[in-house]
């Protein structure tokens, strides 16, 4: 699988199918396995690209370097290497980080952007205290999620294979583990000034069970990005990709049929 270098880091991609090219990026617990769900699904019919953020499983770089700052930068890297004019953007949680900072910033690029369980990088002291709470989380010991934090608990009675398989892929990344605490940082804040004119058709998700964050603080998310439209997954919590990937694969399938042409 195809490696760049980017800024200080090694960067670790995936690619697989053919057609207008999907990013999915993962999350902070996750890495480019965390979508086996989704691979399958949508390189069917797109170009499904899936992306190891700097520091995370296959793609090392000093723990000084695993910042979000870097993250529009090293998918744009990826873009160029791949040649993609532009792309989708499916993101999960801390891969807003990079989605949401290439679409503020660089929108000719981006056809059109999915989050899912995220404060985003958009800024509003109500949205800083939803990311305050799941940083705090984060950054325990265990990572705070042990106990089924931020999941539908019944989902972990009725399949507990598939919380542990979702434990089990958080722990090929390395150590030290991420610092959530970087997303705070005032350098990669989105104010409105950064939303003025901004036109990248976009939609951000959340779970109702997703105690990680805040049930239904995606609500408020939405409200700082102009146009963003909302869904609301009812079974599921944080991680609604992984947690109920037939419902998450059908509503971003619609989301993405309205913005990009499918292959044939």
């Amino acid at each position: 699988m195809p490696t760049i270098s980017n800024e200080g880091s090694k960067l670790y991609y995936e690619v697989h199918g053919e057609g207008h090219p999907v990013f999915f990026i993962h999350g902070g617990g996750g890495n480019t396995i965390a979508w086996f769900q989704q691979v399958p699904f949508f390189s069917r019919k797109y170009k499904a690209i899936t992306v190891d953020l700097r520091g995370f499983k296959n793609s090392p770089c000093p723990p000084e370097l695993s910042h979000p700052r870097f993250y529009r930068s090293d998918m744009l890297a990826i873009m160029e290497a791949e040649n993609l004019a532009e792309a989708a953007f499916v993101c999960q949680s801390l891969g807003a980080w990079a989605g949401l900072a290439i679409a503020a910033k660089s929108p000719e690029r981006v056809s059109c952007l999915y989050i899912n369980g995220s404060p985003t990088p958009a800024y509003s002291e109500e949205n800083w205290g939803v990311l305050r709470h799941g940083s705090d989380v984060f950054m325990q010991p265990s990572g705070g999620r042990g106990d089924g934090i931020g999941w539908n608990r019944k989902l972990i009675e009725k399949n507990p294979a598939t919380h542990f398989l979702y434990q089990q892929i958080k722990q090929l990344n390395p150590s030290p583990k991420f610092d959530s605490n970087k997303m705070m940082d005032d350098s990669i804040k989105l104010h409105p000034r950064d939303f003025e004119g901004y036109a990248v058709p976009t939609m951000i998700s959340g779970g109702d069970h997703d105690d990680f964050l805040i049930p239904g603080s995606h609500i408020h998310t939405a409200t700082l990005i102009p146009g963003c439209e909302t869904y609301t997954y009812r079974d599921a919590g944080h991680s609604a990709y992984f947690e109920t990937p037939d419902a998450f694969n059908a509503v971003v399938d619609q989301f993405l049929a309205r913005f990009v042409k499918p292959k044939a």
